[in-house]
């Protein structure tokens, strides 16, 4: 079955259960490998191997509203908890919930130019650097990251279990 999806609606909420009502945009951390290079003294060229993975982060823009920028102040060491819930449908009409869980720290809140030209527009954007991340799709696990706890984990498999019993961690 060739099924395309559709991005339809999102909504965000915070750690403590507030609903973010005026979110403008959402991008999903990238999932980018660190690809090293090895090579032996007889090879002719250089085989990939994975040495871990990139930084997380994740992007979202919401309106310049006082309380929203109060909920991701800059507090040395603090993290941010966050759950984001996208709908998709298929080419058939079903509908997905994609679910990100996120934490963090906020790295940076951008506020966007105050001009006399789509002022309807006028918010800011955060940029959050990831500790973990979890995605589902209508409550089935696509990815799990969570370094501290040594887990890589792909459609509920960790792909560093054998590492992380190999430690005893």
């Amino acid at each position: 079955m060739d099924l395309s999806f559709i991005y339809s609606k999102s909504s965000m909420w915070t750690q403590n259960g507030s609903r973010i009502g005026d979110l403008r945009s959402f991008t999903p951390p990238a999932m980018t490998g660190i690809i090293g290079d090895h090579k032996t003294t007889w090879m002719d060229t250089a085989m990939p191997v994975d040495t871990g993975m990139e930084p997380m982060q994740c992007t979202f823009k919401t309106g310049a509203d006082p309380d929203v920028l109060s909920l991701f102040g800059f507090i040395p060491t603090a993290t941010t908890r966050i759950q984001m819930r996208r709908t998709y449908k298929d080419s058939n009409g079903a509908l997905l919930t994609f679910t990100d869980e996120l934490e963090g720290i906020i790295a940076t809140i951008e506020s966007d130019e105050h001009g006399t030209d789509g002022q309807e527009a006028v918010g800011c954007t955060v940029t959050m650097r990831l500790s973990y991340y979890r995605l589902t799709i209508n409550d089935q696990e696509i990815y799990e990251i969570d370094p501290k706890n040594m887990i890589r984990a792909v459609r509920g498999v960790n792909t560093l279990q054998a590492e992380k019993d190999a430690l005893l961690m």
